[in-house]
């Protein structure tokens, strides 16, 4: 004890060396493990003789954007034993059609391909066409001030939207409208329409704004109640068959 007091300075350094080498330790174990092996051990040894090549992801890419709905699909990868595709759909898109990516997947791998790798397959949509009302409402439901309906997203940030706009009154307006102010009290219908590279899309929302001394929070509603997208489908080495997300 007398010794770390005479050298507190040596006594801190030899502390904070042996706490940086059992943490290196630590680490050491957590990814190499006690027998010198990477963390997956030998289960990845056989993509190095069973490749799934640059050409059949390119190819993988191709056939699925050639469907209509398709939108974008990024880059098919690898996640160890795992070959990855994402894909998104336009806005009228039904669930029942984009299962026949997984077979446009499945066409071009290989039988060796099949029994080595699995393959999941994730669809989604941007669900631009998202209407959000908010404001200060009653205990009612109703808004009482400061009241705005806007699109959940900013599209003119998205690549994907063409056109867009809002308006209170029913018929198709692609004014580039993204927020709409309700000041007088009354029931509203607010419209929002969206066209993507492949469909359009209408929402809507209803607002009722009336004058009330009701005490009022802060909320916001959307136009949205359920979705369908995204689905995944996954299949597992040396199936030929895919599992898929129920509806939701």
């Amino acid at each position: 004890m007398n010794y770390i007091k005479k050298h507190k300075l040596a006594s801190f350094v030899i502390l904070v060396y042996i706490i940086v080498v059992g943490f290196a330790y630590f680490l050491y174990k957590l990814f190499i493990g006690s027998s010198g092996l990477p963390v997956y051990g030998d289960r990845l040894d056989d993509i190095a003789n069973v490749p799934i090549t640059e050409e059949q992801l390119n190819k993988i890419e191709e056939s699925i954007l050639k469907d209509e709905q398709v939108l974008k699909v990024t880059k098919p990868y690898l996640n160890g034993k795992i070959l990855k595709v994402v894909v998104t759909v336009a806005h009228n898109t039904e669930v029942a059609p984009t299962k026949e990516y997984a077979n446009k997947i499945m066409a071009e791998l290989t039988d060796e391909q099949k029994k080595l790798y699995d393959v999941e397959l994730y669809i989604s949509k941007f669900y631009d066409c998202t209407l959000e009302a908010t404001g200060k409402m009653d205990e009612e439901g109703n808004f009482t001030e400061n009241v705005t309906v806007k699109f959940s997203k900013d599209l003119s940030k998205n690549e994907y939207t063409l056109d867009y706009g809002m308006t209170n009154v029913e018929g198709v307006n692609y004014n580039k409208e993204q927020q709409f102010e309700i000041t007088e009290d009354g029931e509203y219908v607010i419209y929002g329409y969206t066209k993507d590279k492949k469909s359009e899309a209408v929402c809507s929302i209803k607002i009722t704004k009336k004058a009330s001394d009701d005490q009022t929070r802060e909320e916001t509603v959307n136009t949205i109640a359920a979705r369908s997208f995204p689905f995944i489908g996954y299949s597992k080495a040396g199936k030929d068959t895919f599992v898929w997300t129920k509806d939701r």
